[in-house]
């Protein structure tokens, strides 16, 4: 499946960011990022507009470093509108 690959990264940072390992969890943030980036071609347009507002909270949060917050979003929002 195509989104397996991001499901286990959107886990794996998630954890890290629930468990406060803040270096791991950017750089797998940042793997997270580069994947919806490489699947964002089989998405339509409105699906696009929806993710880039959701990259922007998700980044937000980040700088915030409201990391609680964060995993919601990748984990409960994320999927909503990508078919995890």
């Amino acid at each position: 499946m195509i989104y397996k690959k991001l499901t286990s990264l959107i886990d794996d940072a998630s954890l890290a960011l629930l468990q406060a390992k803040e270096g791991e969890a950017n750089a797998l943030l940042s793997q997270v990022f580069d994947e919806l980036l490489f699947i964002s071609s089989s998405f339509d347009a409105q699906v696009l507009v929806v993710l880039s507002q959701i990259m922007e909270i998700m980044h937000d949060a980040q700088q915030r470093r409201d990391y609680v917050y964060l995993v919601d979003i990748m984990k409960y929002e994320l999927p909503k509108h990508i078919s995890l």
